[in-house]
């Protein structure tokens, strides 16, 4: 164990999961190899397994550490300050697409990777991939309600079909995007996606 590990054991700990999350994105959870979490990283195995019991332990640390965060901090915190869900979703959107760069768009969604992956095959990573989308779907879902109470969205609109409706859209673009390599694909489909969003408004 090197000395720098000694002396800021969190920060070894973070280490291994940021190096841990590129590589599940990359690879998936099934091509992560703690040989190579290693390798990355400059640790030793005992240096590893002092924080993380097992490959199976070290991803559900992915997923609580690294991918729920980043979801609550880059797709739902912002949904708590819309004020016109319409609008600003749109924008949220536009803004998002902007800072996606190729590599992002044909890497895909790591949340979405992961649902595909491991869901059918442990039961454990599915709860806490779906507790994730709950999260996601709960802070869309009051957005728009809280859209048609101020009088921004139509009245016979369902919050949580909506919502439901525009995640699955979101990741399914995303998701083609991947497949494609090709941005255009992810553009004309995110045209289509502000219009449905748009015929939205009260």
């Amino acid at each position: 164990m090197s000395a720098v590990a000694i002396r800021n054991p969190d920060a070894t700990r973070q280490r291994i999961l940021d190096v841990a999350f590129e590589e599940i994105l990359v690879k998936g959870y099934q091509g992560l190899r703690v040989d190579q979490v290693l390798k990355m990283t400059g640790l030793t195995k005992g240096a590893f397994y002092h924080h993380f019991s097992s490959k199976q332990t070290l991803g559900h640390a992915v997923i609580d550490e690294v991918l729920k965060p980043w979801i609550i901090d880059r797709w739902i915190k912002p949904l708590h300050q819309f004020k016109n869900p319409v609008d600003d979703l749109i924008n949220f959107l536009t803004e998002a697409r902007q800072e996606l760069s190729a590599n992002n768009l044909h890497t895909g969604c790591p949340l979405n990777n992961l649902t595909q992956e491991m869901s059918p095959l442990d039961e454990s990573f599915r709860l806490k991939i779906t507790e994730i989308w709950q999260l996601w779907h709960q802070a869309l879902s009051e957005a728009f309600a809280k859209g048609i109470a101020q009088g921004y969205i139509r009245q016979d609109v369902e919050p949580d079909n909506v919502a439901r409706f525009l995640i699955a859209t979101m990741e399914g673009i995303i998701g083609q995007c991947k497949c494609y390599m090709n941005d255009e694909v992810f553009d004309q489909a995110g045209e289509c996606l502000k219009d449905y969003i748009k015929s939205l408004s009260a």
